[in-house]
């Protein structure tokens, strides 16, 4: 696989859309949420990657889409 900026082989892939990655370009990274839960005191919690690798491409989204069609 190549990167998708520089097309140098490969060494990950962006958690959020999964463009690959070369090591020159694993720099950018981003906190990824794996789930959230209602915690003590029904306070939500989650659990957190803190430094993902983004591709600095695709745009993730800081709130939940609504997508009634696939319901």
């Amino acid at each position: 696989m190549l990167c998708f900026h520089c097309e140098q082989p490969a060494r990950g892939v962006c958690r959020f859309c999964g463009r690959a990655l070369c090591k020159e370009h694993m720099t950018n990274r981003m906190p990824y949420i794996i789930t959230i839960y209602v915690g003590e005191q029904n306070v939500p919690k989650a659990i957190v990657v803190g430094d993902a690798l983004w591709c600095n491409v695709c745009k993730p989204q800081p709130e939940p889409i609504e997508m009634p069609e696939i319901y």
